[in-house]
């Protein structure tokens, strides 16, 4: 550890905050209502763009089922988000949205830099707790219990999803968390996409503590 510093906790593991430390923090924190409905009507989405990130994450929260996904858009030079939910248009997905620290702040607090003069580590930002990580498949409702007075959101690491033509649909898992159980099951976007067996895809979900952020 060249520079910053360490803390001891009370079960021996040491934190080390140095200039090889740069975890993700939180950016943007929000709720979008969603504007269009799904292909299967009862489902709908919004989607809205960002510049100015690194390497983003979306995280999704709240009561109702809901996917969050993010890409870039080369085209335009920003993020693009995804936000997926199981009510109608008009429902509101809390989110989200982690990245590496601020580059440009008020300076104040305890702080590490890299020799790139990146910063490393600010005690005046969220940092991403990661709770659990697991997967899942689509169909098969999921629950996970965790401590009932924490808050909770999930990052859909990997879109899990499944297109069936016996079912009729294409469903993709989504997710809510609510009183520490996060629960998981598919939610309806579209029809079976003309595929004659079931089609799917393992979700692989970070469950991210968002208590007091």
């Amino acid at each position: 550890m060249t520079v910053g510093f360490q803390l001891f906790l009370a079960d021996g593991v040491t934190v080390q905050a140095d200039d090889k430390y740069r975890n993700l923090t939180v950016r943007e924190k929000g709720s979008a209502a969603t504007t269009n409905l799904s292909n299967a009507g009862g489902t709908s989405f919004v989607v809205f763009y960002r510049t100015g990130l690194t390497m983003p994450l979306i995280a999704v929260a709240g009561t109702g089922f809901a996917v969050g996904q993010i890409w870039f858009d080369t085209a335009g030079n920003r993020w693009g988000i995804m936000l997926v939910s199981g009510g109608g248009v008009g429902t509101q997905v809390p989110y989200f949205i982690f990245d590496v620290p601020f580059d440009t702040d008020p300076h104040l607090g305890l702080q590490v830099f890299n020799a790139a003069g990146q910063k490393t580590f600010d005690i005046m930002q969220k940092y991403m707790r990661i709770n659990d990580m697991y997967s899942a498949s689509a169909r098969p409702t999921t629950t996970r219990n965790y401590d009932a007075a924490r808050t909770y959101a999930c990052i859909h690491m990997q879109v899990g999803f499944s297109i069936s033509a016996q079912a009729g649909n294409t469903m993709l898992y989504a997710t809510r968390a609510n009183a520490g159980v996060v629960t998981g099951q598919g939610m309806i976007v579209d029809g079976p996409q003309g595929v004659s067996t079931i089609n799917e895809g393992t979700a692989v979900i970070l469950v991210i503590d968002v208590s007091n952020y």
